[in-house]
């Protein structure tokens, strides 16, 4: 996915209800491919370890971050995608914001 592939769907997740932050991350390297709202480049690393926890078992796992629930979930290509929300939101894994990066 190409620069203007990765700002068009992070600006997509931004807009989905109770999200404060979205992260797209090479999972092979830990590096941070965008990131917007509450998400920093510096969390790519940390949620790369996590995400070899969380998704163990399944392709879609959440894990507490920076006072946040992120959602994360790694495609077939090898990027993850976290998607961060207030920790009081509504547990939604099926909303737009989680089912929206199952193109990258």
């Amino acid at each position: 996915m190409d620069a203007a592939g990765i700002s068009k769907t992070l600006d997509a997740m931004m807009t989905s209800p109770h999200v404060i932050g979205a992260l797209i991350i090479d999972s092979a390297s830990g590096l941070c491919l965008g990131a917007r709202g509450k998400a920093t480049e510096a969390d790519a690393t940390y949620l790369t370890i996590a995400a070899r926890s969380a998704l163990k078992k399944d392709s879609i796992g959440a894990v507490l971050h920076k006072d946040s629930k992120v959602l994360l979930r790694k495609g077939n290509n090898g990027i993850i995608v976290a998607i961060y929300k207030d920790k009081s939101a509504p547990d939604d894994t099926g909303s737009s914001a989680a089912t929206s990066f199952g193109s990258i």
